[in-house]
């Protein structure tokens, strides 16, 4: 009886153990950054922001990107997966120059296509009106859902457009040959 004298405490030490690992698993879907990204270039500029992709799906278009809801994806057409031998891209161009901060993709969120469409790793590349490139870093998506957080160690200026492409992806393990992401923050 001696062992089991303190129900109570133990109950306490279990509990703090499960809300522990249900936390853990909610900070690793999140990129690990700090705090979030403020997208303030984009909702500056957003009405005059010209947005391209390698392609999309009718429905789920490139502007997606930056409407502000995560469940909302743009997905690459049919086939157009670096899993498929392809480089899958978004890019972004600002009226004018103007300086990054920082860069934060998010991975698909997309309800009803929520698997087998992530980019596992890419490449954000910062170009200056002439396309030439500014800054350029490769990286692995981050927690289960597969975001990327780019933050070059001083703001980079002169930027016109952010373009992240995929160089690996499940474009593989879905029956479409496509890649999805969800949002897309600057600042």
């Amino acid at each position: 009886m001696g062992r089991f004298r303190d129900w109570a405490g133990l109950r306490a030490l279990l509990l703090a153990g499960a809300v522990a690992i249900v936390a853990a698993s909610v900070v690793a879907d999140e990129p690990k950054t700090g705090k979030e990204n403020s997208n303030a270039l984009i909702t500056a500029h957003s009405k005059k922001l010209t947005l391209s992709a390698s392609s999309s799906y009718d429905g789920w278009p490139v502007k997606n990107l930056i409407d502000g809801n995560k469940e909302t994806s743009w997905f690459s057409g049919s086939n157009d997966s670096a899993a498929k031998g392809k480089k899958p891209y978004v890019e972004i161009t600002f009226p004018e120059d103007v300086k990054v901060n920082r860069v934060t993709v998010l991975g698909n969120r997309e309800p009803d296509y929520p698997k087998n469409f992530g980019v596992l790793s890419g490449k954000i590349e910062f170009l200056d009106k002439d396309g030439k490139k500014l800054y350029t870093e490769d990286a692995k998506g981050a927690g289960a859902k597969l975001d990327f957080d780019f933050r070059p160690k001083k703001a980079v200026e002169k930027v016109r457009s952010v373009r992240f492409t995929s160089l690996k992806d499940e474009g593989d393990k879905n029956s479409y040959g496509a890649v999805a992401l969800a949002e897309m923050l600057i600042e």
